[in-house]
């Protein structure tokens, strides 16, 4: 894709400025003819598109603003001639950055997957594009997976809200199938490629994406056939102003010249044929950029009609992020504030989504977490955290982490207020030989 100048090609912005000087026209008459610049530097641009519709034998706006500049300039309204020129490359312009951030959004797709990966026999950096089926690649802790694949080696939990919107992360264990572009929050895994990096789920997406974009809406479609009978009327309609009156003798032939001009720049189709390409093109790459595939602009014309809509999976319209909504300790001799210190300390060092919720609502309630009076932290993806904290061992994480605490009993799912898919966020603590039980309500942010 080719990079988009921040501003206008200097021949434009030399037009827009002798056209502004020559304002001053009306206050020293001779200044009026830097419009006669301004055109010189901005019709050439129009020209040449000029001279490659007539040579395709099709008439487009281009030609029409050419003939409405000329004959302005026939007239002597040059400041109208340099406006029609210099507003005309403008609005070229605009649609130009327009369809670039488009089209810098839709690849952003691409760009989830890293560009390069690791193999795990002997730790080499290598393309993504070089890595056959069937190689074996490592994927560390906070690494993007870069290609698809399974699980050969290795236990950890992975992001995957940037590719199907769960907000929830996902435990990967031997076997598990894991996907280009989502994130290792903790734990070191090999896995095993499935598929070239051209024919990953990410890719395919953006082939998807991609693929929308050519397809025309039926508006589009529409308004370019019409365009190419509206423009040559529109034509016909300018030399008719132009001519009869002078066949026929009428008295004041300037005026009706100027009349045909007129006609020329207020009928120009410019709104009407650029619009609807942009606003498509535009629509379709954000909604790419937010999860949500469009296989082209009639599907979007199609949801003007619809009536309801339903979502099968939670973090579609959600945002994807967590919070807490309730903290309660069920151990009587530690108290609350106590209770979140040492949680939200050993939480600050984890990497996990829900840990920010956590750390976020201490601070909410003025409790600072410390990390640095953390030690010995531990990680054990798909079940918890471990940490030591002012001589007190605690583990954090679900029912999966219970004969790690050496506890005799594990609190029982049905002691927790909140579940979220069955498992407890967070029920176990272990402070020397007491055991800790912990109601917490966490809840995705809406």
């Amino acid at each position: 894709m080719k990079s988009q100048k921040k501003w206008p090609a200097p021949s434009v912005m030399a037009s827009g400025l002798l056209l502004a000087l020559s304002f001053l026209g009306y206050i020293y008459y001779p200044l009026q003819s830097l419009a006669v610049a301004a055109v010189i530097f901005g019709v050439p641009a129009i020209l040449v598109r000029s001279v490659a519709s007539i040579k395709s034998l099709t008439l487009n706006i281009n030609v029409l603003v050419l003939m409405a500049a000329v004959g302005t300039l026939a007239l002597g309204d040059y400041v109208e001639a340099g406006s029609i020129v210099f507003l005309f490359s403008i609005s070229q312009w605009l649609e130009s950055v327009a369809s670039y951030k488009a089209m810098a959004a839709m690849s952003s797709l691409t760009s989830m997957a890293p560009q390069k990966a690791i193999t795990a026999e002997t730790g080499d950096q290598v393309d993504v594009n070089t890595v056959k089926v069937n190689t074996i690649l490592a994927v560390r802790a906070g690494e993007v997976i870069p290609i698809d694949g399974i699980v050969v080696e290795g236990k950890c939990e992975v992001d995957e809200k940037t590719l199907t919107g769960e907000s929830f992360p996902v435990v990967k264990e031997q076997d598990s199938p894991v996907w280009a572009g989502t994130i290792n929050l903790d734990g070191y895994i090999s896995i095993k490629t499935t598929a070239l990096a051209k024919d990953c789920v990410v890719s395919r997406m953006a082939a998807l994406v991609e693929e929308s974009h050519k397809k025309k809406s039926r508006a589009q479609t529409f308004i370019e056939s019409f365009a190419k009978y509206y423009i040559p009327a529109v034509l016909l309609i300018s030399v008719a102003f132009a001519v009869i009156p002078a066949a026929v003798g009428v008295p004041n032939v300037r005026h009706w010249l100027y009349l045909a001009i007129v006609v020329l720049v207020s009928t120009c189709p410019c709104a009407l044929i650029l619009s609807t390409p942009v606003v498509i093109f535009c629509a379709l790459s954000k909604a790419a950029t937010t999860g949500l595939l469009v296989k082209g602009g009639n599907y979007l014309e199609t949801l003007a009609k619809v009536k309801m809509v339903a979502f099968d999976k939670t973090g579609t319209v959600t945002r994807g992020e967590f919070t807490v909504t309730d903290f309660q300790s069920i151990c009587d001799d530690v108290s609350l504030g106590t209770l979140l210190y040492w949680v939200s300390s050993i939480e600050s060092k984890s990497s996990h989504p829900m840990a920010a919720a956590l750390v976020d609502y201490a601070r909410s309630l003025a409790i600072e977490p410390v990390p640095e009076n953390v030690e010995d932290f531990q990680n054990f993806p798909g079940e918890g955290i471990f940490g030591k904290i002012h001589g007190n061992e605690i583990y954090i994480g679900n029912k999966r982490i219970g004969p790690r605490t050496g506890c005799s009993k594990v609190v029982d799912a049905s002691d927790m207020s909140f579940l979220f898919n069955g498992i407890p966020e967070l029920i176990i603590g272990q402070c020397r030989s007491r055991t800790l039980k912990t109601h917490v309500t966490i809840a995705r942010m809406v």
